[in-house]
């Protein structure tokens, strides 16, 4: 009877399209599959060079979604820079998403940990004030109130208010507004970062809108936000400022329509 010899290899059972798909998606992660490696045809490119270029693409891909969301941010780093953090963020973290507006959400925290930001602080709140920026331009819509409802609205002090969805709020030890700014702008000019700023964002007329308001009116608006009632808004501003007066606290949702139907 005829053996194999001991020598000669068994042969391997081909990968399940699963197992392929698996292997590829951690190969663009990681920029290794040798598992993977054999079972791609060569035709001129070694497979694991092939491998590379789908890599690279994908990192430059993400890199690219990172400069879009975060344009004044590249300004302030500068190109180089801000390249090497954006790479070195998608290929350690990464997109959990298949879509690209949702990739970076949690790039000014990873900004902040990065031993070559430290000296500048407030790196990570001018990229948080980014994102709202997105979000409020991505963020659904409805209409204002009308008159008839805000003073229905505003006559019931325990109801909570409705804000329309495309408003957002942040608060931050650092002029995040003026350093956004200052981004915009090719002049140069002094600036102490070391002053907190609370920022209103809203959509208007389909375009993003920012203004600074008071710490108190943030929290204001930040209980709102949290459909919290009048009443307990209120309380929440008077903890930051017990001197504020009532009527300040709803005059920017009044100013710019913020209220919702």
């Amino acid at each position: 009877m005829n053996t194999i010899p001991t020598s000669t290899p068994m042969p391997v059972s081909p990968p399940s399209l699963a197992e392929l798909q698996r292997a590829f998606a951690g190969a663009i992660v990681d920029g290794a599959a040798p598992a993977l490696e054999p079972w791609i045809a060569a035709r001129g490119i070694a497979p694991s060079a092939r491998l590379r270029i789908y890599r690279n693409a994908n990192l430059a891909i993400h890199v690219d979604a990172l400069a879009t969301s975060y344009p004044a941010l590249q300004r302030l780093l500068g190109d180089d820079c801000f390249d090497g953090l954006a790479t070195r963020h998608a290929a350690y973290r990464g997109s959990r998403s298949g879509n690209l507006q949702d990739y970076g959400a949690d790039f000014a925290d990873y900004l902040a940990a990065q031993p070559e930001t430290a000296a500048w602080p407030w790196l990570g709140d001018v990229a948080r004030l980014e994102w709202l920026r997105q979000e409020v331009a991505l963020a659904a819509d409805e209409a204002p109130a009308d008159a008839a409802a805000l003073i229905a609205a505003l006559a019931d002090v325990d109801h909570a208010l409705r804000l329309r969805p495309c408003m957002r709020v942040l608060s931050s030890a650092w002029a995040v507004l003026d350093l956004w700014r200052y981004a915009q702008s090719s002049q140069a000019g002094d600036l102490d970062p070391a002053i907190p700023q609370s920022v209103l964002l809203w959509r208007e007329d389909g375009q993003v809108a920012m203004r600074a308001i008071a710490p108190a009116q943030a929290a204001f608006v930040r209980a709102l936000q949290h459909e919290a009632s009048p009443a307990l808004a209120l309380a929440a501003a008077q903890l930051i400022d017990a001197q504020v007066a009532p009527e300040t606290l709803l005059l920017p949702l009044l100013e710019h329509a913020l209220l919702a139907a």
